[in-house]
């Protein structure tokens, strides 16, 4: 079914009619090319005087800081891109208007433990609250509710475990445990009128759910969250209703690193409208050019991206598409089994098509593949090679 976001009825305790708006963008960060931007708070010249306007007035703005603000950042080991800006590029999410800044994601912490930290003095000096990460494990805050228009709006962030798990005594975010959240999310409900859930995970490229990602939003849908909305996909996804909650299975980026050009330029800005007990969700469609720049889209037509909702009754396409696409990432998983060879090295940079039917033909045995799939497939042995592999690397 394709997802209806348009209006949610709920019971008011005054009968005063008031109304009042929250925006809610995606992954939001400075690039090379319009850091001096953010850095000056020229918020016009980075996102336009359409956006601009839309922004001014909002009772709660929303986005997901995709990164680390900080002048001293430490160190993380990963592999990936790095993400961090100097703590003076915080002046454009002021000047924008933005008043939460979400920080469960893959990112915040690409500074080590110094730049989560940072990024959060640097929030508060901005007066811009934060949810999803803290300085420990055991002092992590995920949850905001806000009045708006007379409703009580909740906010819950989390994110998928990447480079980000939190210590007794390491910062980190609020990370994705089933029975826990779904537990939270109901008590959290029961405190506020219209409860989102911003996660942070998904299939990056990738436009419609896994089959892990359907199962965790509708058990969240069920313990009550009124919209679920997935920030980590870099591109616009297909959407559901279920137990009549809506489910977007991605937002798309409102201004970040363009990696995919003509899929990951794309996003949408969620305006939430409260007005006489309800709330109406509307998609405004943006679009960022040259690694500088987000507007309003001329056109938004949204067609394109509704006719992705239209398969998610098919089963059948859902699995084959999942299918396809995985075959596709496959090298990248091949690779992190198989250090290659100084030669194979050579081979890839010379001939990457070569080194691909090298890598798919030639490189792994049956018993290679077997017990790769059965590593990763078996949540015991994931677990263990897991915790060996980052032993080893603490070694290194």
């Amino acid at each position: 079914m394709v997802c209806q976001i348009e209006v949610y009825p709920i019971e008011m305790e005054k009968e005063t009619k008031r109304e009042g708006r929250v925006l809610i963008a995606g992954d939001l960060f400075p690039t090379e090319e319009n850091v001096a931007y953010f850095k000056n708070g020229d918020a016009e010249r980075l996102f336009g005087v359409e956006l601009c306007r839309l922004f001014a007035g909002t009772d709660l703005a929303v986005c997901n800081l995709e990164g680390v603000l900080s002048d001293t950042p430490g160190v993380c080991r990963k592999t990936g891109p790095v993400k961090v800006a100097p703590s003076s590029a915080v002046e454009a999410y002021r000047r924008l208007g933005i008043h939460l800044c979400l920080l469960a994601n893959n990112h915040v912490t690409d500074g080590g433990a110094e730049g989560v930290l940072d990024t959060m003095r640097t929030l508060d000096a901005a007066g811009i609250c934060h949810i999803g990460a803290g300085k420990d494990a055991g002092s992590i805050s995920h949850t905001l509710i806000r009045e708006v228009g007379g409703l009580r709006i909740g906010f819950y962030n989390v994110a998928e475990t990447m480079y980000n798990r939190p210590g007794k005594t390491s910062p980190g975010v609020w990370l994705y445990d089933e029975w826990l959240v779904c537990r939270e999310i109901s008590v959290l409900k029961q405190q506020c009128d219209y409860l989102v859930v911003a996660y942070h995970g998904g299939i990056e490229k990738y436009p419609y759910p896994s089959p892990e990602t359907r199962k965790r939003f509708r058990r969240m849908a069920e313990s009550g969250a009124d919209l679920i909305v997935a920030q980590h996909t870099h591109c616009i996804g297909a959407s559901e209703t279920h137990h009549s909650s809506c489910l977007m299975y991605g937002q798309g980026d409102f201004l970040l690193k363009n990696f995919l050009p003509g899929r990951t330029d794309s996003g949408l800005l969620l305006e939430l409208s409260v007005s006489d007990g309800k709330v109406s969700v509307a998609r405004h469609l943006v679009r960022s050019f040259e690694n500088r720049f987000v507007r309003y889209a001329d056109n938004q037509d949204l067609a394109l991206w509704d006719a992705l909702s239209l398969r998610l009754d098919d089963d059948a396409f859902l699995a084959e598409a999942f299918r396809t696409f995985c075959d596709r990432e496959l090298i990248l998983y091949l690779t992190a089994f198989k250090s290659p060879s100084k030669w194979v090295r050579l081979l890839r940079r010379i001939s990457p098509t070569a080194y691909r039917k090298w890598l798919l033909e030639k490189a792994f045995r049956p018993d290679d593949l077997l017990f790769a799939l059965h590593t990763l497939r078996s949540e015991q042995n994931r677990e263990t090679a897991v915790t060996g592999l980052e032993h080893l690397l603490e070694s290194k």
